[in-house]
């Protein structure tokens, strides 16, 4: 039987496989933009049909997919409305005080994502204490029904004030919806977002709300898809959080994939460096449109609990990660001043880049890997895609060397100058700006493209390491299949910390963990077993902000809840250098992380004869020999010193001079500068 792990990204889809062996197979097949389930199923068939296999021995299918996070970026949502109290009509168009340019007067903010003449008041009050002070008016809500009914909307939203602690007006707007608009997405706030602060829950309950018909659709067509194929084994998709989620939940949840297409990059990364003995990584996960930037310290990667969506906060927990537009497809320019820029704009997987010889014009990074011979012109990317040199020099000269008056190779050589100091600039935010110091990292290179720049990016930024798994290519496939199943729980809890009784806080983590309990149901066919992990976001009297620590699992003990307290101030003192005089400190929510372990993933080495070509390579302004070596000839027993190209189905190696190659049992590489 079969455990499958599907990536899709803006230029390749990938797919993994793995045995009850540890025997891998891979496949990288094209994106389909237009129809992006047919990708999903054309790496799905030459996946089984490199294995032998059949669609009966899929055992578990996992799924990362970009649906969400494009209609985000692009503002391609459903027609949502927003049912609130009466007065409250204006809370997404008001939003708060703080301004993304504090001084700019003049930029205009992003447009909320439901617009005023689509958000409805109606009379009906809760209090802060969870109190009705004034009762729902119901035929209002029918009227706005009717409204909507009218005007073509596609999903609704509510938010209710206070909601997160009485729900009771909230359900009963979702239940009169649901008659009058039987059908139509419903998103309640206190089931997204049980928490205080008004405007994140009324946007993140928006957002969730205008994806609903889009994610759904999707999902739809991808379970019909594999139906269709004899696929039985159940769906799961990768969400932000760096877990994997059955597909129902993910139609009912979609604001919790839009941040997931590069988490599973990142999860795969670090458990990766895990497996080659690094504590502390940052993954650089490359691509053919972006490059994401993650950071692992102690090998677990960074959780946040908020986050932004089309210009408007979202409070969803999700991967720490940065997403800049460095790929092997971002698009080289020269403006009118005589700036030479490469990304954001991308090149895609239709067209793709000039040397693919698909009809793209516009001069790419992998046309400057071809123009300087990283890339041979024998080679054909994935396995199936030739590179046609002859397109690549015509499009870095007309695009680049003739603006700039330079040679077509110097100018490739600038083409990826340009981007490696992007991407280090990229490093540094993520490290160095946080007070870490990257060269206490190793750099995990992923991504079709990653392995191709890990030694210059880790010069540029000192990290003295970099690991390069063994099938770096579909990293982020292989993440989905060693990620867990996961489901993050949280509800608004305050209370000052010196008055907490135990037994009133474990009695609300009971209510958490029953709905914890209830969705790891659905996943038992293909788990472990469960793990439950209790966290506690506290603060100073005070304070706008909070900071998340662990609490102990139950029943819960004021031992517990002290330890909490010790941790929070620690955390605090480190960050900002600081405590109170009086350090009166308060919970504000629970957090319950609820995991359903899945198959660990490992892979067996696979060895081949040792073998080496040459292939010229330009390399300090001259053409010189560089050895090319398969990625399965290299031995553990003695390192490979650079310069040297190794090869390999999903991606190319480019070992510099001055590095070594060290291939690992498991068949990961570790370079290290010499």
């Amino acid at each position: 039987m079969g455990r499958i792990g599907i990536d899709v990204g803006g230029s390749f889809t990938d797919a993994v496989m793995l045995d009850d062996a540890g025997g891998v197979r891979i496949a990288k097949v094209p994106s389909t933009p237009s129809r992006i389930e047919a990708g999903f199923l054309d790496a799905l068939q030459d996946l089984l049909a490199a294995a032998g296999a059949r669609t009966a021995d899929v055992a578990y299918l996992a799924h990362g997919t970009t649906v969400a996070t494009n209609a985000v970026v692009t503002r391609s949502f459903a027609r949502t409305a927003l049912v609130t109290n009466d007065g409250f009509a204006d809370v997404l168009a008001i939003g708060t005080q703080m301004r993304r340019n504090v001084y700019d007067l003049w930029t205009p903010e992003p447009e909320p994502l439901v617009p005023r003449e689509r958000c409805h008041g109606v009379p009906g009050r809760i209090d802060a204490q969870g109190v009705e002070v004034e009762p729902l008016n119901e035929e209002a809500v029918r009227c706005a029904a009717a409204r909507m009914r009218s005007d073509g909307t596609e999903a609704v939203a509510v938010m209710g004030l206070f909601s997160f602690l009485n729900a009771a007006h909230e359900r009963r707007i979702g239940e009169i919806l649901a008659e009058e608009l039987p059908g139509l997405p419903v998103t309640l706030s206190s089931d997204v977002v049980p928490e205080f602060r008004e405007y994140p829950r009324a946007a993140t309950a928006a957002a969730n709300a205008a994806l609903m018909p889009l994610v759904g659709a999707y999902v739809g067509a991808v379970e019909r898809e594999l139906a269709e194929a004899g696929v039985s084994a159940p769906l799961h998709l990768m969400q932000s959080n760096g877990g994997v989620a059955p597909a129902e939940r993910a139609r009912d949840r979609p604001i919790a994939l839009a941040a997931s297409g590069p988490a599973a990059g990142v999860i795969g990364g670090a458990r990766l460096a895990r497996d080659a003995g690094e504590t502390n990584a940052i993954t650089f996960d490359m691509g053919g449109t972006t490059a994401d930037i993650g950071i692992a310290p102690g090998g677990e990667p960074q959780i946040r609990f908020d986050g932004d969506a089309a210009g408007t906060p979202i409070s969803i927990p999700q991967i720490d990660v940065l997403c800049i537009g460095a790929g092997g497809g971002s698009i080289a320019s020269v403006d009118d001043f005589g700036a030479l820029s490469v990304g954001p704009a991308s090149a895609g997987a239709d067209p793709g880049p000039a040397a693919y010889g698909r009809g793209g014009q516009r001069a790419t990074v992998t046309d400057a890997h071809v123009v300087l011979g990283t890339l041979g012109a024998d080679r054909r990317l994935a396995g199936r895609l030739p590179l046609d040199r002859g397109l690549a020099e015509a499009a870095i000269r007309r695009d680049v060397a003739e603006p700039l008056g330079l040679g077509v190779e110097d100018a490739a050589v600038a083409v990826l100058r340009i981007l490696n100091a992007n991407m280090a600039n990229a490093v540094r935010v993520m490290s160095v700006a946080r007070g870490l110091d990257p060269r206490d990292f190793a750099l995990v290179a992923i991504g079709g493209a990653g392995p191709m720049h890990g030694c210059q990016l880790a010069d540029e930024v000192g990290i003295p390491r970099v690991v390069v798994p063994r099938f770096p290519g579909v990293a982020a496939a292989w993440g989905l299949l060693a990620t867990d199943i996961r489901h993050d729980l949280r509800r608004t809890w305050r209370r000052p910390t010196a008055q907490v009784d135990p037994a009133d806080l474990d009695a609300e983590m009971a209510r958490l963990e029953a709905e914890a309990r209830a969705l790891l149901d659905g996943s038992r066919a293909v788990s472990l077993g469960d793990d439950l992990a209790w966290e506690l976001d506290m603060r100073y009297r005070g304070q706008a902000y909070n900071l998340t620590v662990p609490l102990g699992p139950r029943p819960a003990t004021a031992e517990a809840v002290a330890a909490a307290e010790r941790a929070f101030v620690a955390e605090h003192h480190h960050l900002y250098d600081y405590t109170p005089a009086v350090p009166e400190t308060e919970i504000v929510t629970i957090r319950l992380r609820a995991s359903a372990r899945t198959a660990p993933a490992h892979a067996a080495a696979d060895p081949q004869a040792p073998s080496e070509t040459t292939r010229q390579r330009v390399y300090d302004g001259a053409w010189a020999d560089w050895p090319v070596v398969p990625r399965g000839a290299l031995s553990t027993a003695a390192p490979l010193a650079g310069p040297a190209i190794i090869e390999q189905d999903d991606t190319t190696t480019v070992l510099h001079r001055g590095w070594t190659a060290t291939a690992l049992p498991d068949g990961a590489l570790v370079l290290e500068r010499a």
